[in-house]
């Protein structure tokens, strides 16, 4: 093993002369608040396969394998943050790797791979780790599905256990509002979905003293670093205006003609943009979903913001007032799609649908034959909207929910085998999570 590389790496795990430097290095790394995610941990026990946690920068993936690790004893962990070059030096041969931990680390059984998407061979390198040595617990987290997940999936194929971590989940932050009554744990709740449908749920965001400068960091990181620097996108101020658009069309038909003549490239050169965007988990291009109905427009997607924080900062709407907000209603259907985004078991699949008569429907869930539908409305009638009634009639989803804007009692109803629930967007997911388990 090289020098120069031993002395990093001791750098950075220092608990491997001193062991009281690992709770000094954990207090450092996690925050004083930390919230609890309730990503599901089953098979993140077994030590045969590696554990990939992706997700968007700054969603807190770090902080999540590091909790798992406190229990671990000093000398059995190795943290190497992949951004460094002369572990990535290191990390280009697993045999040499596991050599070197061989002889210089006999006691690690837990290899900590952060940022592995700046990794040239990250699949290789943890498939290698894997193979060579089966007792070796090695965890990995990246910023870019494109790099880490998409390029791992064919040589880890049976060798990882995969998680998408995104930011905060209603359910995660409302968990640290007390108990004291039921009436009062809703009140603050609702409390709480009021900020998260502006301000977003990125760590930093949500438990920082200055959310605003916190979010604006957030957009000139990936637009300044990632954009400019990792991807080498050569028009900033264009990809910028890009962002801007597909915030300002929350929740719309994506044209990517349209937005090529208002940003004054390609059209492929905004389809490629769109991809990079989705690969580092800031928007979704949700698809259209295609029931084999001739009547049924397939072709076009929805544009949603994984996170309502980073949409709203994009435009500078701020306000946490809500109610006197003239985007309320694609307040309240993005933040529907971010919670369901987070929550929704990785076999269901997200849609919108439109016929080509205007019908539309803003979320439909589907795993197989088994359907469920979402439409959000900023007013509340008590009634269920035509669109909504036209998709019930054709695909008979077995329930349907109407978002309200008020938990005014509006009772349940059955058309043909479909079950319709009228529900403040707080009770949505679990709703759904009722019918999905």
């Amino acid at each position: 093993m090289e020098a120069d590389i031993l002395n990093r790496i001791m750098m950075l795990n220092p608990w491997h002369s001193r062991p009281g430097a690992f709770s000094e290095f954990l207090a450092r790394q996690l925050p004083a608040r930390f919230v609890p995610r309730s990503q599901d941990l089953r098979g993140l026990e077994n030590r045969r396969k590696a554990k990939l946690v992706v997700g968007p920068r700054q969603a807190g993936k770090s902080t999540f394998i590091l909790s798992l690790l406190r229990t671990r004893e000093p000398g059995s962990v190795l943290v190497l943050n992949c951004e460094e070059s002369l572990v990535r030096r290191w990390a280009s041969s697993a045999a040499g790797v596991l050599a070197d931990l061989a002889s210089h680390f006999p006691s690690v059984d837990t290899v900590f791979l952060e940022e592995a998407q700046h990794l040239d061979g990250a699949g290789l390198l943890v498939k290698g780790l894997i193979d060579g040595r089966r007792d070796l617990d090695v965890l990995v987290t990246g910023s870019s599905s494109y790099h880490l997940m998409d390029r791992t999936r064919e040589s880890l194929a049976g060798r990882a256990e995969r998680r998408v971590l995104l930011p905060f989940s209603l359910a995660e932050v409302s968990a640290e509002v007390p108990a004291v009554s039921p009436a009062a744990a809703r009140i603050a709740r609702r409390d709480l979905l009021r900020r998260m449908m502006v301000l977003g749920g990125y760590p930093a965001v949500w438990t920082g003293p200055e959310p605003r400068r916190e979010l604006a960091d957030l957009i000139e990181a990936f637009v300044i670093r990632d954009a400019s620097d990792r991807f080498r996108i050569r028009r900033p101020e264009a990809f910028r205006r890009l962002l801007q658009l597909a915030a300002g069309q929350t929740g719309q038909i994506v044209n990517l003609s349209e937005w090529a003549g208002l940003l004054g490239v390609a059209a492929s050169t905004v389809g490629e943009w769109l991809g990079l965007l989705e690969e580092t988990w800031i928007l979704k291009l949700v698809p259209p979903f295609a029931g084999g109905r001739r009547r049924e427009l397939t072709g076009a997607a929805r544009v949603h913001f994984y996170d309502p924080g980073l949409r709203n900062a994009l435009l500078g709407a701020l306000d946490e007032d809500v109610g006197s907000r003239a985007d309320r209603g694609a307040l309240a259907e993005g933040l529907a799609f971010a919670e369901l985004a987070k929550v929704s078991p990785p076999d269901w699949t997200l849609h919108h649908w439109r016929s080509k008569a205007g019908a539309e429907v803003d979320l439909v869930l589907a795993r197989g034959d088994r359907i469920l539908g979402v439409e959000v409305k900023a007013g509340h009638r008590g009634r269920l909207p035509r669109g909504s009634r036209s998709f019930i009639e054709v695909y008979e989803p077995e329930l349907f929910v109407v978002v309200t804007p008020s938990d005014a009692p509006v009772p349940d109803q059955e058309l043909g085998r479909t079950r319709v629930r009228f529900l403040p967007l707080e009770d949505l997911v679990p709703a759904l999570a009722g019918a999905w388990s």
